[in-house]
């Protein structure tokens, strides 16, 4: 028998690596996604993909969500959860060696065929990505003791904030040195699966305890899915995610090619404005948790949604002469962005149902991500269509920008309806937040792209 000591020490060592591998991931998290401002600035200004094919890409990772709820009970018949993460882990990176050798033969004026290619790249590598998340989100819960992991989550994503920031700089640093060259995404892409390949070496290193559950599923998977259908509040809150996903999705991946295309601003100048949300967002955190605990969840979103919904209204206005908005907005939106972001955590923790728990965030995330998935497909299709029939396309886009921030704030009137519990929940809902992570982070909450959330950050008074 392992004596106690030699426990606590090996507890001890995982979350030094847990931490240690979460700064090495960050990099990469934050260029992974298809429509941050970093690999929209390749497709759009580099290789000038067609709206469409723009849309799908933007599209691919709330795809994958979708999928997880059928490929998980498959690969958890051949596969454990640590298997899966770390497996799944190297074929991404494995992608993106590939993708980062092939961009310096991709000619820029066949943006056809360079669409084609990062279609192809960009199926694979979310299909990829969102494979392992379910692993890493299984496997974390395993070796990281119940009674520090809310402490230890929050301490993590305190440090990962700083990375963020420093891996934004870099990037900033980058773009305006070798200003529209291929050379500018090369390097950031070869920074990052550098920093993802030691990662991947430290997670190797952690050691799952001989007595944790491997298993990604319950026996009755399909049972607890269907058990679903009596929690109203729940069904309601998946309705207000799937309107808020839609809406969010549908300008939110397009936001990078109209500041490029239609305001001037530059790939560099767009790392700067997401570095003040990153920001402001991480420094109000701890505050807005407080409030939380005082007032609610549903108060705070209501309240923080509406602020953040009415300056994005000014993206009707917006013109090259203006374009210096974008640093107030940007701040402005990582404060009140992040108010929501958290209420809603709390909120999905206290709603979601303690019998059949994990399918309940299955179901959660692959509703919600269908939603999310769809509009960006369909904002392309739009714009396309626009551009074919001679409309002006920054009308289309100001429509857009119009409707979006509407809908949201229609969705109070769902959010009313869902009666939040005075007491907190049970358990654990790590994982819950997949999908909004990946939504917000196109608004420029990148501070949020490698972020853990496991438990309320503050627990209500009673």
């Amino acid at each position: 028998m392992p004596s106690g000591d030699n426990v606590e020490n090996k507890e001890q060592r995982n979350l030094r690596l847990g931490i240690l591998e979460g700064l090495l991931a960050t990099p990469w998290m934050l260029l992974s996604l298809p429509a941050g401002f970093i690999i929209s600035g390749l497709l759009t200004l580099y290789y000038d993909v067609s709206p469409v094919v723009y849309g799908i890409i933007a599209s691919l990772p709330a795809w994958s969500n979708a999928l997880q709820i059928v490929l998980t009970p498959v690969v958890a018949k051949f596969l454990n959860a640590r298997d899966l993460a770390l497996v799944l882990s190297w074929m991404n990176l494995g992608l993106w060696c590939m993708l980062a050798a092939v961009l310096g033969y991709l000619p820029p004026e066949d943006s056809k065929s360079a669409g084609q290619v990062f279609l192809i790249f960009f199926s694979l590598a979310a299909l990829s990505q969102s494979l392992a998340g379910v692993g890493w989100t299984a496997w974390v819960q395993q070796w990281t003791p119940t009674k520090v992991r809310g402490a230890y989550f929050g301490n993590r994503n305190r440090q990962i904030s700083i990375a963020t920031v420093g891996f934004l700089l870099i990037a900033m640093g980058t773009l305006n040195w070798f200003g529209e060259s291929i050379w500018a995404y090369q390097t950031l892409i070869i920074v990052a699966l550098l920093c993802r390949f030691f990662s991947l070496l430290w997670q190797h290193l952690i050691v799952t305890p001989p007595e944790a559950n491997g298993t990604l599923v319950t026996e009755g998977w399909l049972r607890e899915l269907a058990g679903l259908r009596k929690h109203k509040n729940f069904l309601l809150l998946i309705a207000f995610g799937s309107w808020c996903g839609f809406w969010m999705s549908l300008t939110g991946p397009f936001i990078p090619r109209f500041v490029y295309e239609h305001l001037s601003v530059l790939p560099w100048q767009f790392a700067l404005v997401n570095i003040l949300a990153t920001l402001s967002g991480a420094l109000t955190l701890p505050l807005w948790g407080k409030v939380i605990d005082r007032h609610g969840c549903i108060p705070v979103m209501m309240i923080s949604l509406s602020l953040w919904q009415a300056q994005n209204y000014l993206w009707c206005i917006l013109t090259p002469s203006l374009s210096w908005l974008l640093y107030p907005m940007w701040f402005w939106g990582g404060m009140v962005g992040n108010a929501y972001l958290l209420g809603l955590f709390n909120l999905i923790f206290k709603i979601i149902p303690k019998q059949g728990r994990t399918a309940a965030i299955s179901a959660n995330i692959a509703v919600t991500s269908v939603a999310a998935a769809i509009a960006p497909v369909l904002a392309g299709q739009i714009i396309e269509m626009s551009e074919s029939l001679g409309w002006p396309i920054l009308t289309v886009y100001r429509i857009g920008f119009a409707l979006g921030p509407t809908s949201l704030l229609l969705s109070l009137l769902i959010l009313r309806k869902i009666k939040e519990p005075e007491i907190d929940g049970e358990g654990s809902v790590m994982g819950a937040m997949r999908s909004v992570r990946q939504i917000l982070q196109i608004q420029g909450l990148n501070f949020l792209a490698n972020a853990s959330f496991v438990s309320p950050i503050i627990k209500r008074k009673k």
